[in-house]
């Protein structure tokens, strides 16, 4: 059995923190692969619950990294995303290097067609482009 409320570190990195749930953390495992060929160790954190919320781990892998992505598949408005990034906004400011980045669905009804889908629902390709956005970096290639 699972404890309640304690998050799993799936992957540990120091360059960045990836905030995963669900479908999401194979996609911040498989994003992750991708990042470290080129030299980014991504901190991939599986919350596996919600209530109760493990913030802790959460805060201390963002203050160790100074860099945080969040991913999950909600439209991004008012999604768990927006309660975690107020979290670390309030308890954990001063120790990040750059604002918070958030990979999320598209803030519109989800579409029919699969390649207008693909652009609006995570990915390990949006995951790595926000990665590389939250560090400054350029987008990838293709």
């Amino acid at each position: 059995m699972l404890p309640l409320g304690r998050a799993k570190i799936a992957r540990a990195g120091d360059d960045v923190t990836l905030v995963a749930l669900s479908i999401t953390v194979g996609q911040c495992l498989a994003a992750a692969d991708e990042l470290a060929a080129d030299g980014i160790a991504a901190e991939v954190i599986d919350l596996r619950t919600l209530v109760p919320l493990d913030a802790a781990t959460v805060l201390t892998s963002a203050r160790r990294t100074g860099h945080v992505v969040i991913v999950e598949e909600n439209p991004g408005q008012l999604g768990w995303g927006a309660a975690i990034a107020a979290i670390l906004a309030e308890e954990a400011f001063e120790d990040l290097d750059a604002p918070i980045v958030r990979v999320s669905g598209g803030n519109i009804p989800l579409p029919v067609a699969a390649p207008l889908e693909a652009e609006v629902s995570t990915s390990a390709r949006r995951v790595v482009a926000g990665v590389r956005r939250q560090l400054g970096l350029p987008a990838p290639a293709g």
